[in-house]
Order: structure tokens, then sequence, then C-alpha cells
């Protein structure tokens, strides 16, 4: 911790991981400061030092909690600040220094290319200049096209100026899988019954939640066939391994997620119980789409089933796909576990997925971040079991969902002590950067000659 603190006093001497960790920390603290000021709130006053900085990490870790109202809080610039951390949160402040390094002299170091591998979750640092530049062209487009959709209904009903604003604040907050919004209280539920509004949002949310490579790897291959170079048999074939799981696990936990809200709460007046049946299929689709990290609601969560709630906390702590804008553990890691376990109950020596087989250490890794995600997901219910006096249920929800950076409640956050607010906070961050980034900033670099050290080799009975 002592190297951590020393090294974050001289940035060109970070890790790659230790500058991730430290560009988050660097927008939540401006944001914090921006936000308190009068300048950024209704009625004048500066905002409580707790509240704002619980309002800035949730927005630039795009979470979505908020101990505050946006749209009776916040005026227009507080707003705007709030969006803008959204938007630098969802694709991390690394990348507009990378864009703005581009601009100012056309390429990036090596290290500068490391840092963004890191970031991006890719493999290699080759070609990265395109791939940051495509990244930010594809966002702002995605944005744009989603934020006149929803500038449809929105105009019509506050107007050109509030309308257009809150559309373009959906939009971005949609993308950036936040689940912020300037509407009120209620989130979307208001719109429950409103297919333009809802299938824009959750088609936003599933392309944030992707991942960036998925969308090139997807996008150069349907130009290949577009162009002819490439067969539509071969189609799917040609995708890489990536991005061939990606997709199916999303699309397997979409509709799995959509099936069991909607026949745990088909009955249920206070959710989807009053609803016709092609607006309870639409409600359970965009409440398992949001619950993958974006926190939009369309039903009263005060009101669920416990089965419901526990399918939600599942699907909040899988996530989204790595390299996105969402949190979790992600889809990867979650797919990777269940067919090593399951190979490993057929006495399979090898974990395989589409006739590949996984690496080891691909394996490994998945098993530690799960691991270390249960032990921050134990310790945060633990200390908010002590500071809160709610129900041990909404406190695991409430902590699921700031871990995998959702933002979706059981009603909780309003009631946050100051200790308790503290807790959410730091795991947000955590949810955000990612915990092996967090282990690794906190890590002393090993020396070439440590990692050559060669130990000898015990057995230990388990299982």
């Amino acid at each position: 911790m002592v190297e951590f603190i020393h090294s974050m006093l001289n940035f060109k001497k970070m890790s790659p991981a230790q500058k991730i960790a430290a560009s988050f920390l660097l927008v939540i603290l401006c944001g914090t400061l921006l936000l308190m000021l009068p300048i950024s709130n209704v009625d004048g006053n500066f905002m409580n030092p707790i509240d704002a900085l619980f309002s800035a990490t949730s927005a630039t870790c795009v979470t979505g909690l908020s101990t505050i109202n946006v749209s009776e809080q916040l005026n227009l610039f507080g707003q705007i600040v709030l969006m803008l951390l959204i938007q630098i949160g969802g694709l991390g402040l690394m990348t507009f220094m990378a864009v703005f390094l581009l601009i100012i002299k056309s390429r990036l170091s090596l290290n500068e290319k490391i840092v963004m591998k890191e970031m991006l979750n890719q493999e290699h640092v080759f070609n990265m200049k395109k791939f940051i530049v495509d990244i930010l062209y594809y966002t702002l487009f995605f944005e744009t096209i989603g934020a006149i959709l929803l500038s449809i209904p929105m105009i019509e009903q506050y107007g050109l100026f509030d309308g257009s604003f809150k559309a373009i604040f959906l939009a971005v907050s949609a993308f950036c899988n936040a689940g912020f919004d300037t509407l009120g209280s209620t989130s979307l539920q208001a719109y429950a019954d409103q297919p333009l509004i809802c299938f824009t949002i959750m088609a936003l949310i599933v392309l944030g939640g992707l991942g960036f490579a998925v969308w090139f790897d997807v996008r150069d291959k349907l130009v290949s066939l577009v162009k002819g170079k490439l067969a539509w048999k071969k189609f799917r074939r040609s995708l890489s391994l990536h991005t061939k799981l990606v997709l199916f696990v999303t699309f397997l936990l979409i509709v799995s997620g959509a099936l069991f809200i909607v026949v745990f709460e088909y009955n249920n007046s206070a959710t989807l119980g009053n609803m016709p049946f092609p607006q309870k299929i639409m409600c359970g689709l965009f409440e398992s789409i949001s619950l993958r990290t974006a926190g939009f609601t369309s039903i009263n969560y005060g009101a669920l089933q416990s089965q419901t709630s526990l399918i939600m906390m599942v699907l909040m702590f899988i996530g989204g796909c790595p390299g996105g804008t969402a949190g979790g553990i992600k889809t990867t890691t979650f797919i990777i576990l269940v067919i090593y376990i399951i190979g490993m109950l057929k006495g399979s020596k090898q974990t395989v997925v589409f006739r590949r087989a996984i690496e080891e250490s691909i394996v490994i890794r998945a098993m530690g971040i799960f691991f270390l995600n249960l032990v921050v997901l134990f310790v945060g219910v633990l200390l908010l079991c002590i500071i809160q006096s709610q129900d041990f249920l909404s406190i695991a929800f409430e902590c699921v969902s700031a871990l995998a950076t959702v933002g979706s409640s059981l009603g909780l956050t309003g009631d946050l002590e100051a200790l308790g607010k503290l807790v959410i906070i730091c795991m947000m961050y955590i949810g955000r950067i990612g915990i092996s980034t967090l282990v690794l900033s906190m890590m002393r670099q090993r020396s070439f000659d440590e990692n050559k050290i060669s130990l000898p080799k015990g057995n230990i009975i388990v299982g």
C-alpha cells in the first residue's frame, strides 16, 4: 500500500494498473468538487460532501445508485457535469487522454498503448490508434441515434429544449450502462408501456455492454459479407471465439432472465400482474437486460417476490461483457467457470468451448476474479449489516448492485448512513476498475529474477 501511494505521486512511473486506478480516482474527485458547488444545485447551496462523493463515484463508475433526486437536486449545469462523468467513466479517462494525445502528436508511445490495452481488455497493442478512434466514433454514433429516437416522445412531453436534453442524457446513460436519468425518482416506470423508449434503451444497454472488440469483429465480418468476400454459411465460423462466446452467453442470459422474471412476477399485481401479456414480456426483457449493469427500472423493485430478487442478484453479479461499459464478473468469466466445473465432473482434463481448448491460465484467472469478487461482496455485506438496520435481502441486493456497477436497489440507497455510503462508494469503485486491476495496482512490481524462481512442488488432498 505504501508503494502504491508513493507511486501515485509520479504518474510516469506508475504501472498500467495504477494509471487506470488513479485516472478513475481523479475523475471522481473532480466530479465531487463540481457537484458540491452551489452552481450545480437547484437551491444554490453546497451539496453534502458525502452525497457529492457518492453521486460522482456512482456516475464515474457507471452504477446509477443515488442518494439524491437528480431531477430535483441538480440544475442544468449539475446534470451536465453528471452526464460528462458518466461518459468519461463509461469509456475511461485514459481513452479520452489517448484521443487528446493522438490529436496533438498523432501517435501513442508503447507505454501508452500498454495502458490502453489493459483498460480495454485487449490482447495486443498493435493498431491501438485505430481501435481507440473507432471506439469514440461508434460511441457517439450509437448515442446520437439513441438520443434521436428517445427525443420523439420526450420532446412531446417536456418541450423542445428540456425533452432534447433528457433524451441525450438518457441515451448516454443507457449506452454507458449507468442507469441515471433526469425523469424523477421512479426511473422508467412511467414509460413501461412505451415500446419506443423501452426497446431503444434495451438496444443501447446491449450495445454498450457487449464490448468494443465484439463490435468490430462483427462489423468486419459483415463488411466482408456485403462485399462478397465471405459466404453467409461461413459467417458464424469466421467470428472469433470470444465474439461467439459473448453473443451466445448474452442471448442465453437475457432470455433466461426474462423468463424467470415473467414467471415469478406474472400474478404480482404490484409489478407485472396488471399488465397485458405483451407488456409483461417487454418488461421482463427490459429488466433482464437492465440488470446486466444498467440499473434502469420499469417496475417497482420494492414489491418484488423474494425469488425474483435472488435471480436478479445472480444476473447483476454476472454482469456484462469484457471490454465494454458494463460491470460484474463478466459473461465470459461466468461461462468458463461453468464449463470448467462441468468438465471436471465428467473427468475431462481440458476446458473446451466451441471445439477450442481454453488455456489453463485463463481458467485460473476466471477463478481468481470470481473468488475475489465474492470476498469483496462478503466484506461489503458484513459491514452494511453492522452499520444498517435493514433486512438482509435489501443489504445483499445493494452490495451486489454496487459491486457489479448496476444501480438497482430495493430502496436501501436513500436510507444509507454516512458509513454505509462510504462502503457502497468503495464497492462501486472496485467494481468499475476491476478487482484484478485493484490488486495489481497495490502489488510491488516483481523483478525478472523473482519471476524465474522455480520452487519444489507439494501435494495437498482437497475435496
